[in-house]
């Protein structure tokens, strides 16, 4: 190639990462590794808790009224997300379920996109394309990529956040539908899980302060398009609920029951939420490293930009508060989105008068987290980046090895199967349903059945016996506690022994309970 070939060679490239060209370059790479670790997401381990959900869109999807015949402590919108999605996809083939990770990841993106505003199409695509970019790498080892809680809870923060709240604080015109959209995401936080509640009340406490200053853009208007959005969006999710759900069970179970009981098994309190906020290097705490990097490059834009900073401070206490778990694995997952969306959205408003900056410090933040995603060990399973490679692609659905063979044999479809303490998996490999009331026991299970709530109650020693046949019931054997209670527990193998139809393949369970 000779020289003015060269010339002509490299004035191309330029012209290709120049201006307006690296914001598309910039947002194609970023779709294209969230999109690649979407696909693989699809075929990464099965995981219990995910397991669950799926199975409760089916129980309800055959009659079962979730918090009474189905129980679970997780809030109900995974659920109905589950079941709405159960209604396109079937139930057989449960990876399908990964689906909704995808879509509401998707909207929270559509909503940085829309309410952008940048000047051109392609400068409103940087900031979901950062926000894509930065989910990417770790979409995997933070467990974004399954049909859980976390997912949800987080974009809808990053939604309350894009369409509503910045926004607000940042004097910008509040759309009619975004206002709306804001309010629905605000009022669906606490039915993902009641610790949201927090994220809600702080993201309305800051609103009222902006809209009480005289001098705000946001007006009456807005706050009545925001109540219209978020009355909306309770009153058809609760329709739901009163149709396919138990509501004082969803108290029962969801807040008593992991707010009094559960809380004593994990490490909960002011000091593990210190703890988990201090940046560390360990492969472990790499991507909540990332996310309060992010959250405290994010908080200190918002706080430069914005006029009302008492209400930018409660706003950011408010994604502060989904930390409140104190966890640096996959159930912190929500505080990881939110944080990175946050991000996502505040840069553009940093950087807004260089286009140039814009795309290279954005570029810089995907690459961190990349690396991120190299070295981190976050996932449930604890694999690391060479692991989950050689773990290949597997889709999770009905299996045909010789255990669900002979759970199929002994249990009829129309039959009802037991899986104890607690492997959810089987369910969907074995494709049977559990027992009602029951699709795991665990301790803090058996903690709340010594003193239930009045009609509530919830004893597999007690309500096993009355019903010896209806089940086949199959022992994985024993789940230990962790956290301030270290509990032995055990259960069930006199019932196997007697009239129950049983698969023996760990019989180390007595009905009983030791500290």
């Amino acid at each position: 190639m000779g020289d003015k070939g060269r010339h002509v060679w490299a004035r191309d490239l330029q012209s290709l990462i120049s201006g307006r060209n690296r914001i598309l370059l910039f947002a194609l790479v970023s779709f294209l590794i969230f999109l690649v670790q979407v696909f693989y997401g699809f075929g990464y381990h099965a995981f219990g808790d995910e397991s669950g959900h799926d199975i409760g869109g089916w129980a309800i999807e055959n009659g079962d009224i979730l918090y009474r015949d189905y129980i679970d402590a997780h809030g109900p919108l995974v659920f109905f997300a589950t079941w709405l999605l159960g209604k396109v996809v079937g139930y057989h083939y449960a990876f399908l379920f990964r689906l909704n990770a995808l879509f509401i990841t998707l909207i929270s993106a559509a909503g940085l996109y829309f309410v952008s505003s940048a000047a051109s199409w392609r400068e409103r695509l940087l900031s979901p394309a950062l926000f894509l970019g930065l989910l990417g790498p770790v979409w995997i080892v933070q467990a974004l990529n399954m049909n859980g809680y976390w997912i949800f809870g987080g974009n809808l923060t990053v939604l309350a956040c894009s369409l509503l709240v910045v926004p607000a604080l940042l004097d910008k015109p509040v759309q009619k539908w975004a206002a709306a959209g804001g309010g629905a995401a605000l009022v669906l936080l606490p039915f993902v899980a009641y610790s949201f509640l927090p994220v809600t009340a702080l993201f309305t406490l800051s609103l009222l302060v902006v809209l009480c200053r005289r001098t705000a853009k946001l007006n009456r208007k807005d706050a009545l398009y925001s109540l219209l959005g978020a009355a909306g969006a309770l009153g058809i999710f609760l329709l739901w609920v009163l149709l396919y759900a138990d509501l004082k069970g969803f108290i029962v179970y969801h807040f008593i029951n992991n707010q009094f009981y559960y809380a004593h098994y994990i490490p909960f309190g002011f000091a593990a939420v210190f703890k988990s906020l201090r940046p560390s290097l360990l492969p472990a705490n790499l991507v909540q490293t990332l996310a309060v990097c992010s959250l405290l490059l994010g908080s200190l834009i918002l706080l430069v930009r914005t006029r009302y900073k008492i209400a930018g401070l409660i706003a950011i206490v408010g994604l502060l508060s989904l930390d409140a778990r104190g966890g640096t694995t996959f159930q912190n997952g929500t505080f990881v989105v939110a944080a990175l969306g946050f991000v996502a959205q505040m840069v553009p408003y940093w950087l807004n008068e260089s286009r140039y900056k814009l795309s290279t410090v954005s570029a810089l933040m995907v690459a961190c987290s990349l690396l991120v995603g190299l070295h981190a060990v976050s996932t449930p399973f604890g694999e690391d980046y060479v692991q989950r490679k050689q773990a290949g692609f597997h889709p999770f659905k009905k299996s045909d090895n010789l255990i669900d063979q002979k759970i199929r044999e002994y249990a009829h479809p129309d039959e009802r199967i037991l899986v104890i303490p607690y492997n959810p998996n089987v369910y969907i490999e074995a494709d049977r349903l559990p027992i009602k009331k029951y699709h795991a026991y665990l301790p803090w299970e058996a903690d709340y059945a010594k003193s239930p709530v009045a009609g509530y109650e919830r004893d597999i020693c007690v309500d096993l016996p009355k019903n010896p046949r209806q089940s086949f019931i199959l022992i994985t054997g024993p789940y230990g506690g962790s956290g301030s209670r270290k509990t032995s527990w055990a259960v069930l193998s006199s019932f196997c022994r007697r009239s129950i139809r049983c698969c023996p393949v760990s019989l180390t369970f007595m009905c009983g309970r030791t500290a």
